[in-house]
């Protein structure tokens, strides 16, 4: 594959992906709203095991989206469409954690457990965020090891 044609391809990929990137702030904004109005503040939902739960799910998938990108890279070089769905699948992993902190977030009312599920979804983008060298390193072939 051709590198002009590769770029092409992660830069309509990128266009694509940018307004999934708008979800943290789609749910901090919802969060803020929710925790401004009245029934935020009535009886809220006991924190127990499934607290920690949720804050391990969210966590857990930033370590498995790297062990999948480690396993799909590992092998032979990559075509334009697994390219994309890797591509795809990565920054899904990184943005769950932020899902995830919404959700529990909206079940305990504690604003600090979605705050803390953005911060791993920060951290879960600046390693799992597919960029244009690791494309072009991932569609060639692996130099062989003597």
């Amino acid at each position: 594959m051709t590198e002009p044609t590769l770029r092409e391809t992660y830069l309509t990929w990128t266009r694509r992906a940018v307004p999934a990137l708008v979800l943290p702030l789609v749910l901090t904004a919802a969060l803020q709203a929710g925790a401004s109005s009245a029934w935020w503040t009535v009886s809220p939902a006991a924190d127990g095991a499934v607290r920690y739960l949720f804050i391990a799910v969210g966590a857990a998938s930033v370590v498995m989206g790297r062990s999948a990108r480690a396993r799909e890279v590992a092998g032979a070089p990559l075509s334009t469409a697994a390219l994309v769905s890797l591509s795809w699948r990565l920054l899904t992993h990184a943005l769950s954690p932020a899902a995830v902190g919404g959700i529990l977030a909206f079940m305990t009312r504690q604003l600090g457990d979605y705050y803390l599920m953005l911060v791993v979804t920060l951290v879960g983008l600046v390693i799992l965020y597919p960029r244009f060298d690791q494309w072009v390193a991932w569609s060639h072939p692996l130099p062989e090891a003597e």
